[in-house]
């Protein structure tokens, strides 16, 4: 009974310090996108150049995901992302430093913040791989997970609130208390055994990868419905953030910090839903869930009127994130613990790469036909993904997972 509680207080413990390590880190790297953003349009005037800076975050995490690996499977989860905040951290303090004098080092400071933040995300799959049970990456997992939510809308707020004060000494200010607080929090979590894989090393990153689909077809299912899923209707959210509240509705700036809210809020409360009524035995189908989702995507992008699509827009996020806890858990559950990194870096550069498709392809298409028809034709390759392969979501076998 005591090493129960024990163990149950432990759990608790780091729970809380991947929450903190998550708030502080994605916030700070939310804040700098998107003022970098808005600074480069502000002091160029170049809408492209804006969206570059948005863009950046994603290319270096895609091209080098080899190296992300290996990374991330030769260093311990907690040291690397001790070593990822404290280089944000001076990587914050260069490129604000600049800023006011050389605007284009917002792109740089997009790409290298983009990175370390990739590296950071697999970092956070690792640690809760090699942290919990199984039975707790089902449920701790998604809840540890809540502070990304909780970032994005703090980020989005702060930038809506005191956007007019938001001066570059400000942003510095604001992401370096962040990345120090992060970076603190990552310190404190405990060391534990680290796992590495020689195979990587003398195959090569895909060889090795194609070769753990192959033998493990539980992964290969849940691996290829999370990377179509999330490409479509998260790469579906960016192309909207924006053009919904300012081009569709017609709303004032404001309403583009207020929309990130709501996504946050909307993801949050799903978050604290899926923990609650998961351990109460409650099961939220995948299929269903992206299918009710993808009908508020579309009725948010109808634009009626301001209230109903930020109402659709809440009830779009909040089904997209119970379908994405199931199928997130899913991959998490059926990679070996040695293969962790190697499973979670992949995952992220080919979720990057699709979503870099879908925001492309999104943003000429709401030019040419405008976002509805834009939403609708997401949801029509998504059902037709389903229709082809109608055994993406039957429910996988139980894995055989080795945890320490």
């Amino acid at each position: 009974m005591v090493e129960k509680e024990f163990r149950l207080v432990n759990t608790r413990l780091i729970s809380l310090l991947l929450w903190i390590v998550n708030l502080c880190a994605i916030c700070a790297s939310t804040l700098s996108y998107v003022y970098l953003s808005y600074y480069s349009y502000k002091s160029t005037g170049s809408i492209i150049f804006s969206q570059i800076v948005l863009f950046s975050p994603m290319v270096l995490p895609v091209i080098f995901v080899a190296q992300i690996q290996r990374l991330a499977d030769r260093v311990g989860a907690r040291t690397l992302l001790m070593l990822s905040n404290f280089l944000s951290l001076a990587t914050a303090l260069i490129v604000y430093g600049l800023l006011e004098h050389v605007p284009l080092i917002a792109v740089a400071g997009g790409v290298l913040i983009g990175a370390l933040d990739a590296v950071q995300r697999v970092a956070r799959i690792v640690a809760i791989k090699r942290y919990f049970s199984i039975q707790d990456v089902k449920f701790t997992g998604p809840l540890t997970l809540t502070a990304q939510f909780i970032a994005g809308g703090l980020a989005g707020g702060a930038i809506g609130l005191i956007r007019g004060e938001m001066t570059p000494f400000v942003a510095l200010a604001l992401t370096c208390a962040l990345f120090s607080g992060a970076a603190v929090a990552a310190t404190l979590l405990p060391s534990v055994s680290h796992l590495s894989t020689s195979a990587q090393r003398v195959r090569g990153i895909w060889p090795t990868f194609r070769g753990l689909l192959q033998t493990n077809p539980d992964l290969r299912r849940s691996f290829w419905v999370f990377i179509v899923f999330v490409s479509i209707y998260q790469g579906f959210f960016n192309v909207s953030r924006v053009t919904l509240p300012a081009h569709v509705l017609q709303l004032a700036e404001r309403y583009v910090g207020l929309l990130q809210v709501v996504n946050s809020a909307a993801a949050l409360i799903g978050a604290l839903l899926y923990h609650v009524l998961g351990k109460r035995g409650v099961c939220f189908p995948p299929l269903a869930m992206t299918l009710v989702s993808a009908v508020f995507m579309v009725s948010a992008s109808w634009g009626i009127t301001a209230a109903s699509s930020y109402v659709a827009y809440f009830l779009y996020i909040f089904f997209f994130e119970l379908a994405f806890f199931k199928l997130q858990s899913d991959v998490v559950i059926n990679s070996p613990p040695k293969e962790m990194a190697l499973v979670a870096s992949v995952q992220y550069a080919m979720v990057y790469a699709g979503m870099i498709c879908t925001i492309f392809i999104g943003s000429l298409l709401v030019e040419g036909i405008g976002l509805m028809w834009t939403s609708i034709i997401f949801v029509v390759l998504y059902i037709t993904v389903i229709i082809l392969h109608p055994n993406a979501f039957r429910p996988t076998g139980r894995a055989v997972i080795e945890h320490q």
